[in-house]
C-alpha cells in the first residue's frame, strides 16, 4: 500500500446562504493558519438564491447545547479538532484562539466534560468547548499539547453499528493504514511533515445515538482510480463533473471523490 503525501488529500466544501461565502471562508483560513499559513483545507461556496436549504434538521447551537456539559444529544457527524503546542505561541495566543472562536461568525456549540485528566486549555482545563461556523456544518476545537507535532484532526462521528464499515470504506479510499485503532477510536494520518500532521479519525457513538450528517458540508477524498472504487461502495457513485464523483458513506454523509490525475 504506497502512501503519498498529499495535505490536501481530505479537504471539506461548505455550503452557505449567499452572501456569506467571504466571511466563512476567511475564518476557516484564519483558524488553520494557526497551525500552516497555507493550510487551506476548507472550501467554501454559496447556494444559489433559489435553492433551498436543506430540509433535515440540523444541530442548532442554542438547541444542542447541553446542560450538564455532556455530550450534545443531536451530534453533528464531522468535527475538526487543532491541537497546538504552547511553545510555538505560549498560553496566551492559545487562549487568544479561543476567545476568536466565541465571537462572530462563530458560534458557541456546546461544552464536554474530559475526565482523562488531561489539561485542554488553560482557562478550561477539565472540559472541551465546541463551536461551528454555520448550522449544518462541522464542529470546531482546540487542544493544547506539549510535545510532538501541531495537528489538524478531522473526526467522523459513527453510529455504533457501522463503525468497523466506516472505517473498512475510508480505509479502501484513501489507502492509509491505521496508525491506531481502539474500540471505540482510531485515526489515519493523512499528511505528514516534521511539524503538522493531518488526521482523518473516527469515533464510535453508543448505542442508540446517530450523528447528523453535515448537511451544509461534504467530504472530499482524492483518488487515483474512481473507477475500481465504485463497485466497492455501499451506495452509488454518481459523477458530478470531470474530475468529481459523489457517494454516500454507512451513516449517510455525501462524499465526493476528486479524481487525482
Amino acid at each position: 500500500m504506497v502512501e503519498l503525501q498529499d495535505p490536501f488529500l481530505v479537504s471539506v466544501h461548505l455550503i452557505t446562504d449567499p452572501g456569506q461565502a467571504k466571511s466563512l471562508q476567511h475564518a476557516a483560513d484564519t483558524v488553520l493558519a494557526w497551525v500552516h499559513p497555507e493550510l487551506q483545507l476548507f472550501r467554501v461556496s454559496e447556494r444559489a438564491a433559489w435553492q433551498q436549504k436543506p430540509k433535515r434538521q440540523s444541530c442548532h447551537a442554542s438547541a444542542s447545547f447541553s446542560a450538564n456539559h455532556g455530550p450534545p444529544q443531536c451530534q453533528p457527524a464531522l468535527a475538526v479538532i487543532l491541537f497546538l503546542q504552547e511553545q510555538y505561541g505560549g498560553e496566551d495566543q492559545i487562549v487568544t484562539l479561543h476567545r476568536a472562536l466565541q465571537r462572530p461568525p462563530w458560534h458557541f456549540h456546546h461544552t464536554e466534560r474530559v475526565n482523562n485528566g488531561r489539561r485542554m486549555l488553560p482557562l478550561t482545563p477539565c472540559s472541551q468547548d465546541f463551536f461551528t461556523l454555520a448550522p449544518g456544518t462541522p464542529l470546531w476545537a482546540v487542544r493544547q499539547v506539549h510535545y510532538g507535532k501541531e495537528i489538524v484532526r478531522f473526526t467522523v462521528y459513527c453510529r455504533y453499528e457501522s463503525f468497523r464499515d466506516m472505517v473498512r470504506m475510508y480505509r479502501m479510499i484513501l489507502q492509509r493504514k491505521l496508525a491506531q485503532r481502539k474500540e471505540d477510536f482510531c485515526f489515519f494520518v493523512v499528511y505528514s511533515n516534521p511539524d503538522t500532521e493531518i488526521q482523518l479519525s473516527f469515533k464510535r457513538l453508543p448505542r442508540g445515538q446517530s450523528p447528523a450528517p453535515t448537511e451544509s458540508a461534504v467530504i472530499e477524498l482524492r483518488v487515483r482510480d474512481v473507477g475500481a472504487l465504485v463497485p466497492l461502495l455501499p451506495y452509488p457513485c454518481t459523477p458530478i463533473s470531470e474530475v468529481r464523483w459523489q457517494t454516500e458513506d454507512y451513516d449517510g454523509n455525501k462524499i465526493l471523490l476528486q479524481v487525482r490525475y
